[in-house]
């Protein structure tokens, strides 16, 4: 049963390793209808090749423990919505017993409906306290009067479909918006939120421009990257009062415990770091864009940094290839982002050539992670054997390091 506590966030007190060697994991952001994004689905499949999975109930708890991220040296767990979604794994008898924060929902098959035993179960689970999500994955939608007790339903949906959903009085989560019209007709279908978003500009577009703040932004990560001085930095944020008002109000967030509150933009730059502040920055390109519906497309941006940063952190590479795959997954997405040619962008930043290469060719050392990336968000069983072939890790580590990007890209966008 997972508690959240220091004592089970440890490595050895945990049933981590022996699950999460297991399983392949897919994610998909949660978006609103707000198009903020406010949570995460993640799938649980069997790995290529396993005919056997630890119990339903461990492998949940290891997802839980390794899905955190450190903050002042402390275990943080995600505030956003967290959907666990087992692929053809059983409950267990345990799963009776079983407990989650209150953002986790489990999601079960509208097949777990027509059996006695696992209709008892999620019953039992309910009484834990555990909210119940379902996934209806067959022609005939169950009658409302069965859903009762269930947060969500997840589903595809169509404008066809809203009179079933509207009498069942539980929110949708529909799978599949691939297109900006299928994101549209999600949303006038009743959804709650969609699961996945389109990774293109959400419309089509003539190039708008960038706005001074993002221009402001694209300086700042220059400056960062080619490690200026402090008083390079300060001068910027100084021209976007803006900026320096986020900076200051980062700064002297909780997740920064100062003993003073910091007022001057030279020590908030210092108390963040370098290597911390072109996270940040990555992040303010939707604050400081002129198009507020690019917000999901930094979320997966910055997912997949830090998932190739902490891919290769695993592998033991250097802090500066960390930091260089880090910008490669957060910058794979900037021409959706900004409106703008990517090739000119880069042009502008001037980044390491490693970082070019694997964005604008598909070359280099970078580019094979940022397709392990992409096959982690499409829930692609290979992905784990493309880790192994490029980086050498076992599923263990691959697993690990998807959980704590997502956790890590939850806090960022927290404090914001």
């Amino acid at each position: 049963m997972f508690e959240f506590t220091d004592r089970n966030l440890s490595r050895e007190a945990s049933p981590e390793p022996a699950a999460l060697a297991r399983i392949s994991l897919g994610w998909r952001p949660l978006i609103g209808r707000d198009r903020r994004p406010i949570g995460v689905r993640l799938t649980l499949n069997r790995s290529s090749g396993e005919l056997e999975v630890p119990a339903l109930s461990a492998l949940l708890d290891g997802v839980l423990t390794a899905l955190v991220c450190q903050a002042n040296d402390e275990p943080v767990f995600p505030h956003g919505l967290i959907v666990l979604s087992p692929q053809d794994i059983a409950l267990d008898a345990a799963m009776s017993g079983w407990s989650a924060p209150r953002n986790v929902l489990l999601e079960l098959g509208q097949g777990d409906l027509d059996d006695e035993r696992r209709l008892r179960q999620m019953f039992e689970i309910q009484r834990q306290g555990v909210r119940l999500a379902m996934r209806l994955d067959q022609p005939v939608a169950p009658q409302p009067e069965r859903l009762q007790g269930f947060q969500y339903l997840v589903s595809r949906s169509s404008p066809s479909t809203r009179p079933s959903f509207d009498r069942t009085g539980v929110s949708m989560l529909a799978l599949d918006a691939a297109t900006p019209g299928e994101v549209e007709a999600s949303f006038a279908a009743g959804a709650h939120a969609t699961v996945g978003w389109p990774l293109v500009a959400v419309q089509q577009r003539e190039p708008i421009g960038l706005s001074p703040a993002q221009s402001a932004v694209f300086e700042l990560i220059r400056l960062v990257q080619s490690d200026a001085d402090v008083r390079d930095l300060e001068r910027v944020f100084k021209a976007e009062p803006l900026l320096a008002y986020l900076l200051l109000t980062l700064a002297n967030s909780a997740a920064y415990r100062r003993p003073a509150p910091v007022s001057s933009l030279g020590h908030a730059i210092s108390l963040l770091g370098y290597q911390r502040l072109i996270k940040w920055l990555v992040l303010l390109l939707a604050i400081a864009g002129k198009d507020p519906s690019t917000t999901p497309l930094v979320y997966v941006a910055v997912a997949r940094g830090y998932l190739i940063e902490y891919l290769c952190a695993a592998a033991g590479l250097t802090r500066s290839e960390r930091d260089e795959g880090f910008v490669v997954g957060a910058f794979s997405l900037l021409d959706a982002i900004t409106g703008q040619s990517l090739k000119d962008l880069l042009q502008d930043i001037r980044l390491a050539a490693p970082i070019v290469d694997a964005l604008l060719g598909g070359a280099g050392p970078y580019a094979p992670l940022l397709e392990i990336a992409h096959a982690f968000e499409a829930g692609d069983p290979l992905a784990l054997v493309r880790v192994k072939a490029e980086l050498n890790l076992d599923p263990v580590d691959a697993n690990r390091a998807l959980l704590q990007a997502l956790a890590a890209t939850d806090a960022l966008q927290s404090i914001m």
